[in-house]
């Protein structure tokens, strides 16, 4: 499946940074996250009766007008990392935006989709990989088909910003777009919040507090749809869960199946740690807004025991990883806060190693779940489908084994993309328990809407 560059250009914003923001430091939490290109494309179909007023040149030129006039109040993803490392130069060079066409029809891709070909519709081969001193902070591609459709593929810094902002931005793209009025107010006061101090190194080394791989990494996107996902929460609550969520029974299922199948694959002797990441915004007390751009995440964690004899599955399961949330508070959120920070952080990195102590495996889980990448519209209709992208198989980076969930288009079924080690990959998708619920890569076309 080809897809072949026709340009490329930086889209600048519609109107230059004031120089008082024109260094945006980091936060404290921006410092310890891993410093990669995280990647998100979206996929658009066009109903044959749009087509003649909504042809590909049209919508390309419409992303690059809307993307400039969206980059002022997102002033720092039209930047570079600074030479510090702890900064961000908000220069206004802007986001690179590649411009393509793919020479074969969108509705092949979405039938059988295809992980190589995927990652053909990002602006650079750099997703999940380490971004440098003097990278732009944000890079997008819009590729579009011979049917009408396109796609648009984005990286983004984590260093600048997690899930939640990322899906912030591209709404305000979006609604920028569509001239609604309604864009976000994004916030980019978190170096106030959660601030540097002069005990902080360079960076906080996320990869050295955690087990890492260099090899061979494969992806699975596993399925569950709206009526799979119904029968695994109803079974959960009838042994005992009280109103489990989407999220919470995805994450349990796989948490033992992949407990499973490190042990066969591995012969491990100790228990595997699973940190699941949580949003502070919601923890926080007053909480704070849902537009406040930057990283506010922590990664609480639990131990799964080798032997099912050890513990009741699922219940056990979510009753663990609810225990671990309940404990990043308002108490714990205001902690990070202020000249305090680093320390508190420091203690709760050590709450980390000693979990991590005592295993040799660990995996990573991020719900995206209920971030509404569905309804980014531009102007042409929702999303037929929006992927992560696969880990690249041959990693020069440091990489941790993760567990990414997202939203179906129906949002009552859930995408799991699961980057873990080749080898263990081919064992998972055996699991009978496992393949009960999830279908692997299934058609696009084929998912409840």
């Amino acid at each position: 499946m080809k897809v072949v560059v026709v340009s490329r250009e930086f889209v600048k914003p519609y109107s230059p940074t004031p120089n008082h923001l024109k260094i945006h430091k980091l936060s404290l939490l921006d410092q310890f996250v891993p410093t990669l290109y995280v990647p998100l494309v979206l996929f658009y179909t066009i109903e044959e009766a749009d087509r003649a007023a909504t042809t590909p040149s049209r919508m390309i030129q419409l992303l690059k007008q809307s993307l400039s006039e969206t980059l002022p109040p997102f002033y720092p993803l039209a930047g570079k990392i600074n030479g510090d490392g702890l900064s961000i130069e908000c220069d206004d060079e802007g986001v690179l935006l590649v411009e393509a066409r793919a020479e074969f029809a969108l509705s092949r891709l979405l039938h059988r989709p295809d992980f190589e070909t995927v990652r053909k519709f990002l602006p650079c081969a750099a997703a999940w990989r380490r971004v440098e001193v003097g990278d732009r902070v944000a890079m997008i591609q819009a590729t579009a088909f011979p049917c009408g459709g396109v796609v648009v593929g984005v990286l983004i810094s984590h260093a600048a910003a997690d899930g939640a902002s990322f899906a912030t931005f591209l709404k305000g793209w979006a609604a920028a777009a569509r001239k609604t009025g309604e864009a976000p107010r994004p916030s980019f006061d978190a170096s106030t919040l959660f601030i540097q101090t002069k005990h902080s190194p360079r960076r906080i080394p996320f990869f050295g507090v955690c087990p890492v791989n260099r090899g061979r990494y494969g992806t699975r996107r596993l399925v569950f749809d709206a009526s799979t996902m119904a029968r695994l929460k109803a079974e959960a609550a009838n042994v005992g869960v009280q109103n489990p969520t989407r999220a919470e029974v995805v994450t349990a299922l796989i948490c033992k199946s992949l407990t499973a199948t490190m042990t066969k694959v591995s012969g491990l002797d100790k228990p595997v740690v699973f940190t699941n990441a949580v949003n502070l915004r919601r923890r926080a007390v007053p909480n704070f807004h849902d537009d406040s751009m930057g990283n506010y995440v922590w990664l609480p964690t639990i131990l799964c025991p080798l032997e099912e004899k050890d513990y009741d599955g699922l219940p056990s399961l979510i009753g663990w990883l609810r225990e671990a949330k309940s404990k990043i508070d308002g108490e714990f959120v205001r902690g990070l806060e202020g000249d305090g920070g680093f320390n508190a952080l420091q203690d709760a990195l050590g709450e980390m190693r000693e979990f991590l102590a005592r295993t040799d495996r660990l995996v990573t889980f991020s719900s995206w779940c209920n971030f509404g990448h569905y309804e980014i519209d531009f102007g042409w209709g929702r999303p037929a489908w929006v992927s992560p992208v696969g880990f690249p198989e041959e990693s020069g980076n440091l990489i941790v084994n993760t567990v990414l969930l997202l939203d179906t288009r129906c949002r009552k079924g859930i995408e799991a993309w699961v980057f873990i080690d080749e080898q263990e990959l081919e064992v998972l998708e055996q699991n009978e328990e496992l393949t009960e619920y999830a279908s692997i890569n299934p058609p696009v076309s084929e998912i409840e809407d």
